[in-house]
């Protein structure tokens, strides 16, 4: 049962972790300037912590299934 979370939650964290943007517009491909936005906001925000709860979750069942 422990491992089938597991799976579940890696491929959740998978997920989420591709969803989420890296705050550069532009790019040296096209020749543009670069700009960086550090503060998350909306969506962004709620998947970021999203992501990190889960990985708290994955290393707790990860955890449980070492004790047992």
């Amino acid at each position: 049962m422990l491992s089938i979370i597991q799976i579940i939650l890696s491929i959740l964290i998978i997920i989420l972790v591709l969803l989420q943007q890296r705050g550069i517009e532009g790019g040296a491909l096209f020749g543009s300037q670069t700009q960086v936005f550090l503060k998350r906001r909306g969506l962004e925000k709620n998947i970021y912590y999203l992501t990190w709860i889960l990985i708290i979750a994955f290393i707790f069942v990860s955890l449980l299934k070492i004790i047992k």
